[in-house]
């Protein structure tokens, strides 16, 4: 009987330092908010979040380096993924998939807790194991911006010719 009401007590923890960890990453992001349901609720963030990808966006390196402005990369790229603050320094951090579309994070749901609850954890499982498999895909930039609010610099990581079998590929 205890391990029924302990499951959903580790279930509601698990959400909540997930959350916790989300809000961290995503810095001053306001349209991370949970009570502003209706871009949580709209049939494109269901779609975005199934798919993990946000096809109206596209990767454009030609925007992604030093000397343009964050206006102009956030008009055509939308919110970053995360926003980072080193030593002053702002930081804005842009994933792609191997398509080019921009990487959205899957959000969690009701439907998700309910499914990893009912599944003993398989469910679970399976979606942290789909999300680990894209992000290993994903094209990363970190662009840090000056005073001016102008690209400074840009670091590009690619994770998707990275081998796991030991094997380097030049």
């Amino acid at each position: 009987m205890r391990i029924l009401l302990i499951l959903p007590m580790i279930a509601l923890a698990g959400c909540l330092a997930s959350r916790m960890h989300s809000i961290q990453a995503q810095g001053t992001d306001s349209s991370s908010s949970r009570f502003d349901l209706a871009p949580r609720l709209s049939p494109t963030a269901f779609e975005q979040s199934a798919t993990m990808k946000d096809s109206s966006v596209h990767e454009d390196p030609s925007l992604l380096k030093a000397g343009v402005s964050r206006d102009k990369i956030s008009a055509a790229l939308g919110t970053p993924n995360q926003i980072n603050n080193h030593g002053g320094q702002e930081q804005d951090v842009y994933e792609f998939n191997p398509d080019g579309s921009k990487f959205v994070k899957p959000k969690t749901y009701a439907r998700n807790i309910a499914a990893g609850v009912f599944t003993g954890g398989i469910a679970t499982v399976v979606h942290q194991a789909r999300i680990h498999h894209t992000e290993q895909q994903l094209t990363v930039y970190h662009l840090t911006y000056g005073p001016d609010g102008t690209v400074q610099s840009v670091q590009k990581e690619s994770r998707r010719n990275t081998s796991h079998d030991g094997n380097a590929q030049d």
